[in-house]
C-alpha cells in the first residue's frame, strides 16, 4: 500500500503470539485488531485488550486459516502480523493462505534457518562465511581443520543465544558435539570464527527499501550470551556505512519488504559479517533504547506505516540521546539478599527477574540473566556510564 492511500474507515489487523505493545498500538492508531493465541495456553491478559480474541493451534496453518477466513470473508484484514519468534512463520504462512501483501512464507523461512541463509549469502557473495553442515564430530573437526582456526557450532534455527558453541580445535570436536547435543542443539551448523567486536543493525523497510534506524554496540559474555546494549553505535562513520550497506543488500537478497529487521552483525578485519536476522525488532529491550536514543516508536510503525496511517522512515535517524542496557548476571546459586541502589535524578529503571530463594542459574541463554538496568544519557557514553554504575551497585548476593 502507497503511503497516504485511502484505507477503510476502520482498518483491521490479525495479530499473531503478539506482543501487548503491538495490540495497544494497533488500537491508538484506530485499527481493529483480532489477537490469536495457543490453544494449548490460556490466553495471555492482552486477549482482553484486542477487539477479538481467538483460540487456534499456531503450528497448524489449515486450523490458523479456519479460524482467520470467516472473518477475513466478514471483513477483510489489512495484514497478519507478529513480533515474536514464534509468531513470524505462523503469521507469514496464514498471510500467504489468506491472499494478503506482507513478507512471504519464503523469506520468513530463511530469516529462520541460518544454514539455508549462509548458502544464500555464499552464494551471492554477500560477506561470504565459510560454513559447514556437519553430520558427527568427525565432519565438525574435519572442518575445524579445514579453517585453520576456532569456529562456531550453532542450531540452523535457534535463538536466545542457546546451544552456541566455540570449538577452539578438531581435539575439542567431541566433547562440544556432546555438550551441544545436551543442550538440546538441532541441526548443527559449524561456521569460521568471526573476530572483532558483534553489533547490531535494526531496520525498518517499506515497499521494499530499507532504512537502517540504528546501530548497537553489544556486549557479550560467556556462551555468547549478550550482557549488555549501547546505542548509539561508537564505531567511525566509514564501518558503519559499509556496515549498512551490507546490511541492505542482505535484505534486498532474502527479499524482505516490510517491517522491522534485527540483524547481528560481526565486524571483521576483512569487513561486516551477518550473523544472523529476524523480521522483528530487537529483544533485550531494544526497542526501548530507539525510544530512550532516537525518540522512535517502531512497534507503531509496524501496525501503521503498511496501512498508510503513518508515514515510513525514508533516512536514518539522528540520535537525541544515548541509552544503555545492563544485564545482571550474579554467581550462580540460591538467592540469600538482594539490595538495590536508589534510582532518584536519573531515568534509569532496575528490572529483577529473580528473587529471594531463587535459583540463579550459570548463564548459557539470555533466560539464565537475572535483570537489568536501563537508562539513558547525554551520549551513548553518559548511558552507559550511568547503566554501569547502577548496575555494580546492585547486590544479589547467592550462595550453595
Amino acid at each position: 500500500m502507497t503511503f497516504g492511500q485511502q484505507v477503510p474507515a476502520t482498518p483491521r489487523i490479525a495479530v499473531l503470539a503478539g506482543t501487548p505493545q503491538l495490540v495497544r498500538a494497533a488500537r491508538a492508531l484506530g485499527i481493529d485488531t483480532v489477537f490469536v493465541h495457543d490453544a494449548a495456553q490460556p490466553p495471555p491478559p492482552v486477549a482482553a485488550e484486542a477487539g477479538t480474541a481467538l483460540a487456534a493451534p499456531l503450528a497448524d496453518t489449515g486450523a490458523l486459516h479456519a479460524a482467520l477466513a470467516p472473518l477475513h470473508a466478514e471483513r477483510p484484514f489489512a495484514r497478519v502480523l507478529s513480533l515474536t519468534e514464534r509468531g513470524l512463520l505462523p503469521a507469514a504462512a496464514v498471510a500467504e493462505r489468506l491472499g494478503l501483501p506482507g513478507n512471504s512464507l519464503h523469506t520468513v523461512g530463511l530469516l529462520q534457518d541460518k544454514r539455508r541463509m549462509r548458502e544464500l549469502l555464499n552464494a551471492r557473495g554477500i560477506g561470504p562465511v565459510a560454513t559447514t553442515a556437519p553430520r558427527d564430530p568427525a565432519d565438525l573437526a574435519a572442518f575445524c581443520r579445514t579453517t585453520g582456526g576456532p569456529v562456531i557450532l550453532k542450531p540452523a534455527a535457534g535463538t536466545g543465544s542457546r546451544a552456541v558453541f566455540e570449538v577452539a580445535g578438531p581435539q575439542d570436536a567431541e566433547d562440544v558435539w556432546r555438550a551441544f547435543e545436551a543442550a538440546g542443539g538441532l541441526r548443527p551448523i559449524a561456521e569460521e570464527y568471526l573476530d572483532g567486536p558483534e553489533i547490531s543493525v535494526e531496520s525498518f523497510s517499506y515497499d521494499g527499501e530499507h532504512t537502517v534506524l540504528a546501530v548497537t554496540d553489544k556486549l557479550v559474555g560467556t556462551a555468547f550470551v549478550e550482557t549488555g546494549h549501547t546505542q548509539p553505535s561508537a564505531l567511525p562513520p566509514p564501518v558503519l556505512a559499509e556496515t549498512a550497506a551490507l546490511v541492505q543488500a542482505f535484505l534486498d537478497a532474502v527479499g524482505l519488504t516490510e517491517g522491522p529487521a534485527h540483524t547481528e552483525v560481526k565486524v571483521t578485519r576483512k569487513g561486516p559479517r551477518i550473523l544472523e536476522s529476524h523480521n522483528r525488532i530487537g529483544g533485550d529491550k531494544i526497542r526501548d533504547l530507539l525510544r530512550r536514543a532516537y525518540g522512535l516508536d517502531v512497534v507503531a510503525l509496524t501496525a501503521g506505516c503498511p496501512l498508510g496511517l503513518l508515514r515510513p522512515p525514508a533516512e536514518p535517524p539522528v540520535a537525541r540521546r544515548g541509552a544503555a542496557i545492563r544485564f545482571l548476571t550474579p554467581p550462580p546459586g540460591t538467592v540469600r539478599n538482594i539490595t538495590l541502589p536508589d534510582t532518584d535524578g536519573t531515568t534509569a529503571e532496575i528490572r529483577l527477574d529473580v528473587g529471594v530463594g531463587d535459583r540463579v542459574r550459570p548463564v548459557r541463554s539470555s533466560q539464565d540473566r537475572a535483570g537489568y538496568v536501563i537508562a539513558d544519557g547525554t551520549d551513548a557514553a553518559d548511558a552507559a556510564g550511568v547503566c554501569e554504575a547502577l548496575a555494580d551497585r546492585v547486590r544479589i548476593e547467592t550462595s550453595g
